[in-house]
């Protein structure tokens, strides 16, 4: 017999229960973690709330009975908050089917194990992952994948409106960060994919946007330009962005841009973004002429709570370099990244003097085309900086003498923790001792930070 959904009245103590009942002969319950020790023939009780292991010719309970049938017609008649003891609900949580239509599950159930066994069930594991570092709930990871999942499969000729809005009234509540990770260009050779605006300015949450224009699987449709920004495509993307009061983080990565397009781009951020504190356009080809179009449309008060900017592989040159310094100046950055650019030692120094007027923490300069030339703005600003916590140099041909005179006056600087000088052409001796004395400085900081932390206890 089968006691472990039973409940027994309190005027009978549990010692007096385990008396008159032999652990071998019945299964019996758990209550506040304490039973008899569960014999091998017996079922365990699953820690999701699901059904219990029934042994041979045991009737089901109950009480599973009617659970089973509140499942079997969820659909019609959706029973949730009304069940008040959370065991029940757990079951049905368990249970539930992860198929059935979205908005009646997103309106009854928020769980996050539930929605954590509708991602497992609907993707793999490996689905879930993506360039967005902020911890959501499960409920609001499965509703950015349905949409993202929506937005990167619908064709160009097949966008319409009433369906795109439909989505949106389901998923938009809950979203607050989204990647796109490919779009599939129109068939008609003209390059425009689905427009963006009408989705972008139904999120009103949007905090985080990772987005490309690149088309991974053309098929027999491949034409040339597929991954690049039509004038239609800048259009609407602007106008979306325009409407995101909410947005912190942009990303916009590996789509050809054009010069005239840089622009409307900056106008949009700087018109509807006030919040943004990261802004990283990577693997664009803007080239100067795209930084010149870029800074071109921007004030003096653009982007002026700006924290990040990363600028990686966009063949910028010396000239582009020396525009960005020039213009920057006004914005408190924390975060320069320009590696893969080929602004060789001119750029370089430029955006030296620029960090002089900046509270810059880390740059990466890495893969720059620099040369020896540097060696002495170089020396200058490890000096005189207070400011900068990183430095990313390598895959730059410094040579040995760098390496010398560097080692002489590192230790001058008593704030830079990391310098990343590989392949620079520098001995892994040299590296090495350059990193001890960097190391020294790491744990001064760490120990006057515990001291400050400590005095504030």
């Amino acid at each position: 017999m089968n006691f472990s959904y039973v409940e027994f009245p309190c005027t009978i103590s549990l010692n007096a229960f385990k008396a008159n009942f032999s652990a071998g002969d019945v299964i019996l319950p758990r209550l506040h973690d304490k039973s008899l020790d569960v014999s091998a023939g017996q079922p365990t009780r699953d820690n999701d709330g699901g059904r219990q292991q029934q042994q041979p010719n045991q009737p089901e309970s109950l009480r599973h009975l009617a659970l089973d049938v509140i499942i079997a017609n969820w659909n019609d008649n959706p029973i949730f908050e009304a069940l008040t003891r959370q065991e029940d609900r757990n079951y049905i949580l368990a249970h539930l089917d992860t198929q059935l239509p979205l908005k009646l599950l997103s309106e009854r159930i928020r769980d996050d194990f539930f929605w954590r066994r509708c991602c497992q069930q609907r993707w793999k594991p490996h689905h879930h992952s993506n360039g967005l570092s902020q911890p959501q709930p499960w409920i609001s990871i499965y509703m950015q994948r349905h949409l993202q999942e929506f937005i990167e499969r619908v064709e160009t000729c097949d966008y319409e409106r009433e369906q795109v809005q439909a989505i949106l009234n389901i998923c938009a509540p809950y979203i607050n960060q989204m990647e796109i990770k490919y779009l599939k260009p129109a068939a008609d050779g003209r390059n425009d994919h689905i427009p963006l605006d009408f989705i972008l300015s139904n999120l009103p949450d949007l905090q985080t946007l990772r987005l490309t224009y690149a088309t991974k699987t053309v098929g027999s449709h491949f034409c040339l330009g597929s991954n690049t920004l039509s004038q239609k495509d800048i259009i609407t993307l602007s106008r979306g962005l325009s409407q995101c009061h909410e947005l912190v983080t942009f990303c916009l990565h590996s789509t050809k841009l054009e010069s005239y397009q840089l622009p409307f781009l900056a106008r949009a951020l700087d018109k509807g973004c006030h919040k943004l504190t990261s802004l990283s356009i990577i693997h664009c080809s803007m080239r100067d002429a795209g930084i010149k179009g870029f800074l071109s449309a921007c004030n003096k008060e653009s982007f002026n709570i700006l924290e990040v900017l990363d600028l990686t592989d966009n063949r910028i040159t010396s000239e582009g370099a020396y525009v960005l310094s020039r213009t920057m100046k006004g914005v408190s950055l924390r975060k320069l990244i320009l590696r893969m650019n080929p602004i060789q030692s001119d750029g370089v120094a430029a955006i030296f003097s620029l960090l002089c007027d900046l509270p810059v923490e880390t740059l990466d300069i890495s893969g720059c085309s620099i040369c020896q030339s540097i060696t002495k703005l170089f020396m200058q600003l490890i000096i005189k900086n207070k400011s900068l916590v990183t430095i990313d140099i390598s895959n730059n041909d410094l040579g040995e003498e760098f390496g010398k005179q560097l080692y002489k006056i590192i230790g001058f600087n008593k704030v830079l923790q990391h310098l990343d000088l590989r392949n620079t052409g520098l001995s892994l001796d040299l590296r090495n001792q350059i990193k001890e004395v960097l190391k020294g400085n790491k744990v001064k900081i760490e120990s006057y930070l515990k001291t400050i932390v400590k005095n504030k206890q």
